[in-house]
């Protein structure tokens, strides 16, 4: 029983990095949302940064239920894709990217969200449709940085994307 109660104690109280006070009871939708919108934000993303992604995909979806037309909604919704794509859940990750390229297309993530969408395509096994998402982002955002483009340029050759 001393592991189990450990295990509860461990859910119970999300570890924050020294800096801050860690909050007293676990992330939940419900739960995670202060009313301060950068402020949830940050918590999240923490949670991200820390490599705990239950954590984090809880705090981003409290931040998205409590903060729907905040300025940093496009922002965690592709942290959110993060999340399920650390751990191995492409077509959830695929879903995240895909709302930030499509409904937040003006956003500074949504070429990276689209890079990332062609990803998780190639992961699900969706192949041609992965190239033609690649190639998108060429022709939606042909000044993406040179970094983007590459990291594009190497996914194509991946994937096995003929021109």
């Amino acid at each position: 029983a001393r592991i189990g109660e450990v295990a509860a104690a461990d859910r119970a109280a999300p570890r924050e990095p020294a800096s801050e006070a860690p909050p007293a009871r676990s992330p939940t939708v419900a739960t995670t949302a202060t009313g301060d919108a950068r402020a949830d934000y940050d918590v999240a993303y923490a949670y991200l940064i820390q490599r705990q992604y239950d954590r984090a995909e809880m705090a981003f979806r409290g931040f998205l239920q409590s903060h729907p037309r905040d300025r940093l909604v496009a922002d965690a919704t592709f942290w959110l894709g993060e999340t399920y794509r650390e751990r191995n859940r492409p077509r959830e990750a695929a879903e995240q990217y895909l709302k930030v390229s499509t409904d937040y297309a003006r956003s500074s993530k949504a070429p990276d969200a689209l890079l990332k969408l062609g990803m998780a395509l190639v992961s699900l096994g969706a192949k041609d449709q992965a190239c033609a998402t690649f190639a998108e982002v060429e022709r939606k955002y042909p000044t993406a940085s040179t970094t983007l483009r590459q990291n594009v340029d190497r996914e194509q050759k991946r994937a096995r994307c003929t021109a």
